[in-house]
């Protein structure tokens, strides 16, 4: 049960202080390189704090990598999966719920020269943080989400087999450096739980699209698993 409330804990922190970042710059300013920042350190944290406990996957692509790697049991992998959708859930949730604060702040009220916002409008037109990407680009959507995916978790397995390395600062600024690439294109999920939180608030277009980034994260984890077989079993070979 640590285990699982590890991930639920772990997931809540990536979800909520990543999508938070977008949430609550919408009004002000916001850079990939803010929101990319925010991802990073969030995962390089909860790593920290949850990685001795369950591993740090926080992500049910990273599970599914794993399991396929058997460093991580078939049963435990669904319980992983359960514990991540609902801490990214809660997290969406508490970051709709905190808007209402966050447009009657002084920051905001000036931004929006003192006209009010209802907390519908405001996710209406700045969203709730969720990926997406435009009409007619499903396709490159779903190949730019499979890449990136993959070479996220590649590097996962792999770092996290070796000694004396900080695995969960590389993992963050990993996850940093990816984002800049993709947030412009499709919002830079690699994780399904991630992806999938905060289109079920918003709804519409992003709800429809999520499918795109749960299929290409997964497969991206699957193909990881695999390479990183491949690789360490090449590295134990050498050895």
């Amino acid at each position: 049960m640590r285990k699982y409330i590890a991930e639920f804990l772990g997931t809540f922190i990536l979800v909520f202080v990543g999508t938070g970042s977008v949430v609550y710059s919408a009004a002000t300013t916001s850079s990939p390189l803010t929101i990319a920042l925010a991802f990073g350190l969030a995962l390089a944290v909860a790593i920290y704090a949850f990685g001795n406990i369950s591993g740090g996957h926080f992500n049910p692509a990273v599970s599914l990598s794993m399991a396929i790697q058997k460093r991580l049991t078939w049963i435990e992998f669904v319980g992983y999966v359960i514990a991540q959708l609902l801490g990214a859930i809660v997290a969406s949730a508490a970051v709709y719920g905190g808007i209402s604060a966050y447009l009657k702040s002084p920051t905001v009220v000036q931004a929006l020269s003192g006209q009010k916002m209802s907390v519908s409008q405001f996710v209406n037109l700045a969203g709730l943080g969720q990926t997406n990407f435009a009409d007619g680009q499903t396709l490159t959507a779903f190949v730019f989400e499979l890449v990136l995916t993959f070479l996220f978790i590649l590097v996962i397995s792999i770092v996290t087999k070796l000694a004396n390395v900080p695995a969960p600062i590389i993992i963050g600024l990993w996850l940093s450096a990816l984002l800049i690439v993709a947030l412009p294109i499709t919002g830079g999920a690699f994780n399904p739980a991630r992806a999938l939180s905060p289109a079920i608030f918003v709804q519409g277009k992003a709800l429809g699209h999520v499918w795109v980034y749960i299929v290409a994260n997964l497969l991206g984890g699957v193909l990881a698993a695999y390479a990183a077989n491949f690789f360490n079993k090449e590295v134990k070979e050498v050895a």
